[in-house]
């Protein structure tokens, strides 16, 4: 058996050098045939000087434009004679250039080459050298090309990493070739499955069901959710049908249950996403995945909404889908029907306009927000009709764009719509706005991201926010984290994620796992995420650590 394999690999190492030299001389004799042989190579064209070409190309252009003049009579007599003396004039001088522009080239001597140093032209040692050391290369470097370890691959690589995976992969080819049990094509599945390799993964994993129903058995679960993740793309009623028969074989794995979810809401299927997210949430994983939960509301929520536009579609379902999706946080879709509602239903629609408002200030489009937001109230009769949270936006609108008093005015409308108790920081906002709309200087509540000149000159008088951030570091207690942390938040997130950290037109933040998860949030504040603005041009990076420390230590898991 070992002399076999000895004789096998000796002849396959003689067949590859012999192929590699027989390429390589190839290659030598069609690089060497100019140096050695230069008759067999075709002339070079002549050469002729481009500047006196280009001379010679503006004389006929010139004689031909002085003959086409000639031949018009559609110009007066003085006008053909003035452009007649100017292109002469023109071509007389361009002749006075050929003239001097050959005299140069005759008095060049070009240099002499004797036909017998041509025939006693020296060989290129240099670069005979240099083919010649290919050639030694080649055949050094030809034992590492090794033979053939699959059915449709050879490896051409001399790394030993690579040569031990490859030789890895033959011996679970030549396994499950072997025995085609459920087992050795799962370790090939997987092997295929670690290497990338989607479309050898996928059939070797179709092979593993077609092995475990001609057993008698089932497949592993992760054959089966490894085939949905394979398909999905290209056909997810496929891919759903693996999941289902994963949770068959684990009714309670995780990460089955969302796919299958996700993938039921995909194809419409509201009931059977339904169900899946619920059983989800029973779970210990989804017990504290408010992500998840939000999806549920929203699944919830599209049943009815769904039934009643597939009787009617008008403005009263559509608003009835907008309100739903944001709701539960799906902002750009609520706004994407809401456009639909303004342009084939009602351009006055005010809870269409107000969704499309709030999520231009959000995204920093301050004015179109005001002249939405403006428009929508219209529409509701007035600003004391318009809904609180519009209002709210439009007063931060206008305060945004320095209109202190429509400021005023909008967020009073809002807290005779909600009550001075639930306005939060909204009196005091109308204070300062008041205060710097008369010009006051004692006006010390800032809008987030702004200050006051009171605000300012106190804080010239103690460190900016970084260096109060490095030093609340450099101690590293929770205390000084949590009190730099506090005024950066009210300052920066707190009209999105309210004053608590409970939630409003972003997400929920207290009580969230996910604002433990560190390096998603210091992402998510530094370069911002889905329509939530980036804040690393604004804040430092003592000042986004901070705020990631407290929000992980603090606001996801009270003290």
């Amino acid at each position: 058996m070992v002399g076999s394999a000895t004789a096998r690999a000796v002849e396959v190492l003689v067949l590859t050098f012999v192929f590699v030299t027989v390429l390589v001389l190839i290659a030598v004799t069609y690089a060497a045939i100019p140096l050695l042989a230069p008759r067999q190579t075709d002339p070079l064209p002549d050469e002729r000087d481009p500047e006196l070409l280009d001379l010679e190309e503006e004389r006929e252009s010139l004689f031909r434009a002085i003959r086409e003049l000639d031949a018009r009579d559609d110009m007066p007599d003085a006008r053909r004679d003035e452009l007649r003396a100017r292109y002469e004039a023109k071509a007389a001088s361009v002749l006075r250039g050929i003239d001097q522009r050959q005299a140069d080239l005759a008095g060049r001597q070009p240099e002499s080459v004797s036909s017998d140093a041509q025939k006693r032209r020296a060989l290129p040692l240099g670069t005979l050298g240099l083919l010649g050391l290919m050639v030694v290369s080649a055949v050094a470097l030809g034992p590492f090309v090794l033979p053939r370890v699959g059915q449709d691959a050879t490896v051409t690589t001399f790394f030993e990493a690579d040569l031990r995976a490859a030789e890895a992969l033959r011996d679970l080819q030549r396994a499950a070739d072997r025995d085609g049990s459920v087992a050795s094509l799962m370790q090939l599945a997987d092997a295929y499955w670690t290497l990338e390799d989607a479309p050898q993964a996928e059939a070797t994993y179709r092979r593993v069901l077609l092995a475990a129903r001609e057993a008698g058995g089932d497949a592993p679960v992760l054959a089966y959710q490894r085939l949905a993740l394979l398909t999905f793309g290209d056909d997810p009623a496929t891919a759903l049908q693996y999941l289902l028969e994963a949770r068959r074989l684990d009714p309670l794995d995780a990460d089955t249950l969302v796919g299958v979810a996700e993938l039921s809401f995909q194809l419409g299927d509201l009931d059977t996403a339904r169900e899946a997210y619920e059983t989800y949430l029973e779970t210990p994983d989804g017990q504290v995945d408010v992500e998840a939960a939000a999806r549920l509301r929203l699944i919830t929520g599209l049943g009815p909404v769904l039934a009643a536009l597939d009787e009617e579609r008008n403005a009263t379902t559509l608003n009835a889908l907008a309100d739903v999706l944001w709701d539960t946080g799906a902002m750009e879709q609520a706004v994407e029907v809401s456009f639909e509602i303004l342009t084939e239903h009602d351009p006055m629609d005010s809870a269409a306009l107000s969704r499309t408002g709030q999520l231009m200030f959000l995204r920093g489009r301050t004015d179109d927000a005001i002249e939405l937001l403006e428009r929508a109230a219209i529409g509701a009769g007035g600003l004391a009709e318009l809904e609180s949270q519009a209002s709210l936006f439009l007063g931060n609108a206008y305060f945004a764009e320095g209109d202190d008093e429509g400021a005023v005015r909008a967020w009073t409308a809002h807290i005779e719509r909600v009550g001075e108790a639930a306005a939060g920081r909204v009196p005091e906002l109308i204070r300062t706005a008041e205060a710097r709309a008369s010009g006051d200087v004692d006006a010390t509540i800032p809008m987030p991201g702004m200050q006051s000149p009171t605000a300012q000159s106190e804080a010239d008088d103690e460190p900016p926010p970084s260096e109060r951030a490095a030093a609340a570091l450099e101690a590293g207690t929770p205390d000084a984290i949590a009190a730099v942390a506090q005024a950066s938040y009210a300052q920066h997130c707190a009209m999105c994620h309210g004053a608590q950290a409970q939630g409003g037109s972003g997400p929920r933040l207290a009580g969230n796992p996910r604002s433990a998860q560190e390096a998603n949030v210091r992402s998510a504040i530094t370069f911002g995420r889905g329509i939530m603005p980036g804040f690393g041009a604004i804040m430092s990076d003592p000042e986004i650590e901070v705020m990631v420390r407290w929000l992980a230590t603090d606001v996801a898991t009270p003290r």
